[in-house]
C-alpha cells in the first residue's frame, strides 16, 4: 500500500489553510458579505457560499495539523529512545500531543460554529441570553482552543526543537522557531486586547462590516490584523517541519489479530450432519 511521504502532511496543512482564507476573503469581498478592510478570519465565511468552502477545507486542514503533530511527536519519542535523551523532554513531547490535538479539533469547531447574524445579535444584546448567542460562545470555545492551545504547541515545538539540536534542527531552525513562537504570543495577546477595546467603542449596526464610522476602528485593525499574523506563525511553523520531515519515513501499519484459542473451535453439532446418526462411531 502506498504511504505518501511524511512531509506531504506539515506542507499540505500549511499550504491548504491559508489558502482556504484567502478564497473565502475574496469571494465574501466580491460578494460584498464582509468589506475590503481587514476583517477577522472567521467574518469572511459568514455567509454561503464561502461558509461552505470554509468549513470542509479547514476540516480537511484540522485533519492534516493532526496527523502533522502525531508525526512530530513520533520524531522526537524516537530521538528520545534512540539518545537517551532526557526523560523531561520526553514528557513535554507526550504533552505537546494533547495539546495540539486540542488545537486542532479547536480549529475544527471554529470552522464548523461559523457567525454572521449571531455575532450582530452579541454585540447588541451582549447582557442577554439568546440562542443565537450560544453559536457566538461555541465559536469563541474554538477560537481559544485553536490559537491558545496553539500558542502553547508552538512553545514546546521550540522547546523540543533545542533538546534534538543538532540531531537534527538546525541553529537557523531555531532561531526561526523562537522567532516565530514570540511573534504568534504577542499577536494573540494583542488581538485579545485590541478586540474588547474596539467592542466598548463600536456602536455600529454589524460587526462583520465593521466601518470606520462605527467607533473603535483603529483598535478593530490591529485586532484583525494580529489575528493573521498569528495564524500565519502558525502556519509558517507547521511549514518549518518539513525539511525534518523529509529525513523520517513510516513503515506500512500492521494489523495484529488477536485468536481466542477457547472460543475458536468449531462445534459439530446435528445441524452440520442432516444425515448422521447420534454417535460418531456409528
Amino acid at each position: 500500500m502506498y504511504l505518501p511521504p511524511l512531509y506531504t502532511y506539515p506542507l499540505v496543512s500549511s499550504l491548504l489553510l491559508p489558502a482556504t482564507f484567502l478564497l473565502t476573503y475574496t469571494i465574501s469581498v466580491y460578494l460584498g458579505h464582509t468589506e475590503l478592510d481587514w476583517p477577522y478570519i472567521s467574518d469572511t465565511a459568514t455567509r454561503p457560499p464561502e461558509s461552505c468552502i470554509f468549513s470542509q477545507l479547514v476540516n480537511i486542514g484540522a485533519l492534516f495539523v493532526a496527523i502533522t503533530f502525531y508525526i512530530r511527536y513520533k520524531q522526537v519519542s524516537e530521538y528520545c529512545n534512540s539518545y537517551q535523551l532526557p526523560r523531561q523532554l520526553r514528557n513535554l513531547n507526550y504533552a505537546s500531543l494533547w495539546v495540539g490535538w486540542g488545537g486542532a479539533l479547536g480549529l475544527s469547531i471554529l470552522a464548523n460554529f461559523q457567525v454572521g447574524v449571531e455575532k450582530v445579535k452579541y454585540f447588541q444584546i451582549s447582557n442577554q441570553t439568546s440562542q443565537e448567542t450560544e453559536v457566538w460562545w461555541v465559536h469563541n470555545v474554538g477560537l481559544y482552543l485553536c490559537f491558545g492551545l496553539g500558542m502553547i504547541w508552538i512553545w514546546s515545538c521550540v522547546i523540543t526543537s533545542f533538546g534534538l539540536h543538532p540531531l537534527t534542527t538546525t541553529r537557523f531552525m531555531l532561531v526561526v522557531r523562537t522567532f516565530l513562537a514570540v511573534v504568534n504570543t504577542s499577536a494573540f495577546l494583542l488581538m485579545l486586547i485590541a478586540a474588547q477595546v474596539a467592542r466598548y467603542y463600536y456602536h455600529g449596526a454589524d460587526p462583520t462590516k465593521w466601518d470606520p464610522d462605527d467607533g473603535g476602528w483603529s483598535w478593530h485593525v490591529v485586532s484583525t490584523v494580529s489575528e493573521w499574523v498569528m495564524a500565519l506563525a502558525l502556519d509558517l511553523t507547521l511549514l518549518s517541519l518539513v525539511l525534518e520531515f523529509k529525513k523520517i519515513g513510516l513503515d506500512e501499519p500492521r494489523i495484529i489479530v488477536h485468536v481466542d484459542t477457547v472460543n475458536s473451535f468449531l462445534e459439530i453439532s446435528d445441524n452440520d450432519f442432516p444425515g448422521s446418526s447420534d454417535s460418531m462411531l456409528a
